[in-house]
């Protein structure tokens, strides 16, 4: 197996159903495994077992983005690994194109790519640079995650921490600048109020901080 695409979801089947796993169902590129992680949904979910690549397994109880990313790689027969968000979509050569990637470039251990962002106030090209978050999106050797895994602790920034201990580790990343991939975004303008944080969020976001506020990329 080459690819392994792993899709958490949480009381949001249409936008899985619509968009991120009819995506990967239409890449040109065919080997690959689909994994679904469901988070706990309210909604009652089919099982999938009407396709021979996709795999589908429900918590009992709400466990976060972090620990369902973790579940599908110890899940994951793929050579490369990615994680996409339920209400994004790849491209139809995403897969193609990355895998070609990291086939024909040893030296890195995973490839970013351009992505169209889409926003209720219009599109976004967003042409890569080299990150530090590291999110949905991004091809990833097996390998890597016999070093690291995405910090369960965090309820927030997890992906930010994923990509600086990627690179503390010595990892390196190559990019492809050609978009493959559309994410949905919320209101340019939109703002939070801290008041909408748990304690557990809290916690997560010191937790960060106390990590990482000394790294200097």
């Amino acid at each position: 197996m080459k690819v392994t695409a792993i899709i958490p979801t949480r009381n949001r089947y249409d936008l899985l159903i619509k968009r991120s796993l009819l995506s990967v169902f239409n890449q040109t590129f065919k080997d690959y495994e689909v994994i679904i992680i469901n988070d706990a949904s309210e909604e009652i979910y089919p099982d999938f077992l009407m396709y021979d690549n996709v795999k589908y397994f429900k918590n009992k109880k709400r466990m976060g983005l972090a620990y369902n990313r973790n579940k599908g790689v110890k899940l994951a027969k793929g050579e490369y690994i990615v994680s996409l968000d339920d209400d994004n979509e790849f491209h139809p050569d995403f897969l193609e194109e990355t895998a070609k990637f990291l086939d024909e470039n040893l030296q890195y251990d995973a490839v970013g790519i351009g992505k169209i962002v889409v926003y209720p106030e219009g599109r976004v090209y967003h042409l890569p640079k080299l990150p530090c978050s590291i999110n949905d999106g991004f091809l990833i050797r097996n390998k890597v995650f016999e070093k690291i895994k995405f910090d369960e602790d965090l309820r927030a920034n997890e992906d930010a921490d994923f990509g600086i201990r990627f690179f503390k580790g010595g990892f390196k990343m190559g990019l492809i600048k050609k978009p493959l991939m559309t994410v949905y975004g919320s209101p340019i303008f939109n703002t939070t109020s801290y008041s909408d944080y748990t304690d557990y969020h809290l916690d997560g976001l010191a937790r960060f901080w106390l990590k990482h506020h000394d790294y200097k990329k």
